[in-house]
């Protein structure tokens, strides 16, 4: 599993989930952050408004992920497909 550098920070109700430097606050919906004297690394579960279906048919539809989304994943290491627009 990827490491990556994570602050998280508040104001407010307002906040920034920064993973590498990249702020993906509006992409998470909810977050929970572990760490443990046996455990080597602290873990940062990241819960993700991933699915925004805009348009639907009976073979085929149109997906759209949530605001801020395609940001969080790519900050990952995802890679969007080559024909995706943007």
């Amino acid at each position: 599993m990827a490491r990556h550098h994570v602050e998280i920070r508040t104001e407010g109700t307002r906040g920034q989930v920064l993973i590498d430097g990249h702020d993906i606050a509006k992409a998470v919906t909810n977050l929970s952050f572990t760490a443990g004297i046996d455990q080597q690394c602290p873990t940062l579960r990241l819960d993700l408004q991933l699915i925004d279906v805009t348009e639907l048919g009976s073979v085929e539809a149109d997906v759209v992920l949530g605001n801020g989304v395609a940001e969080a994943l790519q900050v990952l290491g995802w890679t969007p497909p080559k024909d995706a627009e943007g």
